[in-house]
């Protein structure tokens, strides 16, 4: 696979979230972001144009201004989400396709990850996991009880001591201080915090018809509206609000971020269930499941860091788990309550042949219908596809790919989303790219805790390893744009080319050789970002991802 397919996410030129020059790549065009205004330059600009774009909460026409080959506009506000309609020539037909954008937000885009289980600070690369043990529910109350405005909620199943105490004593003392509350809960579960919530919040079951699945997110989105941009956060991840998911023996985990460009983004998901944008749900309007719309944006820019956020079942998150899979260099790191998706499977044992062997998988001891983990454990080296067995259920649903390679995109996807068919087609869930090395080394260490103790092996790995393939090292990285190719085995490559894409797949540089074992790129010409450099050599072809800043 040629590198620019492995990689099509938010790539970041300038990392301050302030003043800020990003850009995003879409589907059928990318989007250069700079303060107060974006530029849209489509990829096939001869047979695509904009037919209109719309501020989502205004309902607004946004003027935009037609240059040669691209399109700007102008007079934007940070987490402003706008609705691009436009047209494409495809085999000479006009098709109309719409996108959403958001602009990125003057939030400060910190992000919390913490675990209600120990964590093996050993792996630490310097950002050390948190286990805060059975304190979860106590650290969500702490967000519940600083809520300012607004306080959404989305929760598959609950659990609280009392009215007056635990989380929904934190709800309705909220909800007493004139915070507005909105609830939406799975119908088929037994929610019992719910019958504890003041009447005067609503609250909004899912539906329970054979059609539909489970509503099986865990978000909150807090004080999305807040006029200052450092307020609004997002709560999500794997962990029901039970006494089993926080307190143990289940495993979990939470991530918050402090955004207000993704606060806007949940709210979003949250009102296309609740049916309206007011305190009060509109059964006639709500829609669940296979019922919604993709009516969200998916590139955000978060505090100089790429975030990637899909909603089931319209936005194809199980697409995204195979793209993240494809996108690996040197090693992926799974944790997940199951497997029952063959394309995953597939993906995975495709990268294993292809010559990644460094895959490490631990799984919940449940055994679905479907489950892909024997084939996994027969496909893939002994000892790193692994059953936990230890008691509770194992319930990520996470994956870290390249966390220790620098020079790649270490990343992970996390949320509530099971890597099964129904999370894909019928239950409402979310999902989190995090393109971030901080987030991704912190999951690894949970991670590398549940792998050992259920008797995985971990391949000692370093930095200078991973980055390294097949012998060959590329240095330093990130650069100004000069970058030495070196094969620290001494071996050579004969009849080798090299060649260096941008992000958008055009070539911008070449190079043959008789003989290769150590060259100099230069990309000093070239505009900061990232660029993929692929060397060939009969039939064998090495893949790297080069930083330019």
């Amino acid at each position: 696979m040629r590198p620019i397919q492995t990689f099509l996410y938010v790539i970041i030129l300038l990392l301050c979230p302030k003043v800020f020059s990003q850009l995003v790549n879409e589907k059928d065009f990318n989007v250069m972001y700079s303060e107060g205004q974006l530029t849209l330059k489509f990829n096939s600009p001869q047979s695509s144009q904009i037919t209109s774009v719309t501020d989502v909460k205004t309902n607004s026409t946004i003027q935009l201004e037609a240059n040669s080959n691209s399109f700007d506009f102008k007079q934007l506000h940070p987490a402003q989400m706008l609705k691009v309609d436009y047209t494409i020539s495809e085999n000479g037909q006009s098709i109309s396709r719409r996108e959403y954008l958001m602009t990125p937000s003057t939030s400060t885009g910190t992000i919390n990850v913490w675990f209600n289980h120990e964590v093996n600070t050993t792996y630490s690369q310097g950002h050390n996991a948190i286990n805060l043990g059975n304190a979860l529910d106590d650290k969500l109350i702490s967000y519940i009880n600083a809520c300012q405005n607004t306080l959404d909620m989305a929760i598959y199943n609950s659990y609280s001591p009392s009215a007056t105490t635990g989380i929904a004593g934190a709800i309705n003392a909220a909800s007493s201080r004139g915070v507005q509350i909105r609830v939406i809960y799975d119908g088929s579960t037994g929610s019992a915090m719910i019958p504890l919530l003041n009447s005067s919040i609503p609250v909004l079951a899912s539906p329970t018809s054979s059609s539909y699945g489970i509503m099986h997110n865990k978000f909150v989105v807090f004080d999305a509206d807040n006029t200052d941009g450092n307020v609004p956060l997002v709560w999500t991840g794997s962990t029901n609000w039970t006494v089993a998911q926080i307190d143990g023996p289940d495993r979990n985990s939470v991530i918050l971020i402090q955004d207000q460009a993704l606060a806007q983004v949940y709210k979003t998901e949250f009102e296309e269930m609740w049916g309206s944008s007011g305190p009060t749900p509109n059964l006639l309007v709500s829609k669940f499941g296979p019922f919604k719309t993709d009516n969200t944006p998916h590139h955000l820019i978060v505090g100089g860091k790429a975030i990637d956020v899909y909603f089931s079942p319209t936005d194809g998150a199980n697409a995204q788990i195979i793209a993240a899979i494809n996108s690996a260099n040197t090693d992926i790191d799974i944790a997940t309550m199951l497997i029952t998706r063959s394309d995953i499977r597939t993906a995975l044992t495709n990268k294993y042949n292809s010559g990644m062997t460094n895959i490490n998988i631990v799984a919940d001891s449940q055994n679905p219908a479907s489950n892909q983990f024997p084939t996994l454990q027969t496909a893939l080296l002994p000892n790193h596809v692994v059953k936990f067995i230890e008691s509770g259920i194992m319930h990520h649903k996470f994956m870290v790919v390249d966390n220790y390679n620098q020079a790649s995109d270490p990343l992970v996807t996390v949320g509530s989303h099971n890597w099964s068919s129904s999370a894909e087609t019928k239950n409402d869930e979310n999902m989190l790219v995090v393109h971030d090395p901080a987030v991704a080394d912190q999951y690894y260490q949970a991670f590398a805790y549940l792998y050992l103790l259920s008797g995985g092996v971990i391949t000692p790995l370093s930095v200078e390893a991973n980055q390294t393939t097949s012998g060959y090292v590329l240095y330093p990285n990130p650069s100004n744009g000069i970058y030495t190719l070196d094969n620290k085995s001494g071996t050579v490559l004969n009849n080798a080319s090299i060649s260096v894409c941008d992000i958008l797949g055009k070539t911008i540089y070449t190079s043959q050789f008789d003989s290769l074992s150590a060259t100099v790129i230069d990309l000093t010409k070239q505009a900061n970002g990232m660029y993929f450099i692929e060397i060939v050599s009969g039939n064998k072809s090495l893949h790297f991802k080069a930083l330019k800043n």
